[in-house]
């Protein structure tokens, strides 16, 4: 059988491509196409596509591997950095009615900051407001044994961060 013979076999939208392996490696080759049931042309098609997809998306690239792991581990680095940010902010905004600060703490004299903070801390309005946000804290703080807490005692530092044995 001449190569012209081989082609006139060929669909119109088809091509052959000639590789040039070593034979221990096509018999491999023909091996993992048999356990597959497929032919070795789809069985090498297969392989080049799977691996095109890992090119594509970066997880194999052709200039190795060691940039791309540098490169993911600047982008775990920098969001570690953005999380320990959202932990450090608060999971809830602190605001009350303004209602509240005018029928309850606001009077017709003249007060100042000090005092009025001093009379909304007094009275408790904020209590329910920073409930929440603290004890979520707390309780995320003790998941990393950061702090413990004990029933009929309340929250103390971990003795690895500094608190009092």
């Amino acid at each position: 059988m001449t190569d012209n013979d081989e082609y006139a076999k060929l669909s119109e939208d088809r091509c052959a491509v000639k590789i040039y392996p070593r034979e221990e490696v096509a018999e491999q080759w023909e091996e993992e196409a048999e356990d597959q049931n497929i032919s070795l042309s789809q069985y090498l098609q297969n392989l080049i596509n799977e691996a095109r997809s890992y090119r594509q998306y970066g997880l194999v690239s052709t200039d190795g591997s060691q940039k791309r792991v540098q490169e993911l581990q600047e982008e775990i680095a920098q969001l570690q950095r953005r999380l320990e940010e959202k932990e450090s902010e608060s999971t809830e905004a602190v605001s009350f009615d303004p209602d509240t600060l005018k029928q309850e703490v606001l009077t017709d004299q003249y007060q100042s900051l000090e005092e009025i903070l001093q009379e909304i801390v007094e009275s408790g309005f904020l209590n329910d407001v920073l409930l929440g946000p603290v004890e979520n804290k707390l309780y995320f703080l003790a998941a990393q044994d950061e702090v413990q807490y004990e029933r009929g005692f309340g929250w103390k530092l971990s003795e690895e961060e500094g608190g009092a044995a």
